[in-house]
């Protein structure tokens, strides 16, 4: 054997493990054992446990009790810089086995719908970039019903789409992502820019601009309203630029996301007309994935900075 019986014990008496350590520079910067399980998201007999652990590795005490506080031991004193330098190497070890990883899998390849691919995504991509430079997000922008295709062929393995209404397969995954705030918007010259806002059915009396023939958004905004958009009322413009550019040049009005319209709205080329009896009208994004897809680390972890983006007022405010 490589190891007698009394050295393996002298091993094991002398294993520690990253918990322990990391409870014990916890449990030292609070001097307090509950507050250090509160930082560790664990509880206090958790806490309690791992420190035992250490101290029985080191055959010494490393707290005493000092009143309502806990106060390092001399032993203690001593293991605390050897305790910050372990913990640091392993940290410094593991974000460089990361680096070395995403520099391998330095590209992401995703599709989206019109709206989060054009309005959200990019500077969705940019902050993204900040922390991992060495990842290339490329973002390929179709039809929702395209986007939907791809990630069933496997052209793609992360689709974000918009109200998923055509979703029906058992092949994929469809996640809430975020919420998707949508505004009505006029030209600043129409009757409604000086109203204090209007009911959802006079929506009915106008021309919609729309986006594509086979956008969800109408069979969103009927269900919504529960009223019917006569066809005779509906422009295709294309897409959400010429919708915007629909709207300055007095052909309709249009109810489209917030994200789309914001620059247009702060620079006064549109107006927003509050729907007084839907205030806080929304649709959803959705992330979609094939069930049998395994992410690489890049892409999982563009999908976790996405979703903290979405919980993060901070970060939402800068997209």
């Amino acid at each position: 054997p490589l190891y007698s019986s009394a050295a393996s014990d002298v091993y094991k008496r002398q294993h520690m493990d990253l918990e322990s350590l990391e409870s014990f520079l916890e449990v030292e910067k609070h001097k307090n054992f509950t507050k250090a399980a509160e930082s560790l998201f664990c509880t206090q007999a958790a806490v309690s446990m791992r420190i035992k652990r250490l101290e029985t590795a080191l055959e010494c005490g490393l707290f005493k009790r000092c009143g309502r506080r806990v106060e390092l031991t001399r032993e203690g004193e001593i293991f605390l810089p050897y305790a910050r330098q372990m913990v640091n190497t392993w940290k410094s070890a593991s974000e460089h086995l990361l680096q070395t990883r995403l520099m391998e899998e330095s590209e992401i390849r995703i599709t989206s719908s019109s709206t989060p691919g054009t309005y959200i995504i990019p500077s969705l991509i940019y902050l993204f970039r900040q922390s991992y430079p060495y990842i290339t997000v490329i973002n390929h922008i179709q039809y929702t019903r395209s986007a939907i295709s791809d990630v069933i062929g496997g052209n793609f393995s992360l689709g974000i789409i918009s109200q998923p209404a055509s979703v029906g397969t058992d092949v994929l995954c469809c996640e809430p992502l975020m919420e998707d705030p949508l505004v009505l918007v006029v030209h600043p010259q129409h009757p409604w820019a000086e109203k204090r806002g209007i009911l959802f059915k006079e929506i009915t009396e106008e021309t919609l601009l729309i986006s594509n023939p086979n956008t969800s958004l109408v069979n969103y905004l009927e269900k919504e309203g529960r009223l019917s958009l006569e066809p005779s009322r509906l422009y295709v413009a294309g897409n959400i630029e010429a919708i915007k550019r629909g709207i300055r040049n007095h052909q309709g009005i249009s109810i489209m996301s917030e994200y789309a319209v914001r620059q247009e709205l702060e620079l006064g080329l549109l107006k927003q007309v509050p729907l007084l009896d839907h205030p806080g009208l929304k649709r959803q994004l959705y992330t979609i994935f094939r069930k049998d897809t395994r992410f690489k680390l890049s892409t999982s972890l563009f999908l976790e900075f996405f979703r903290k983006a979405a919980e993060d007022n901070r970060l939402l405010s800068q997209l």
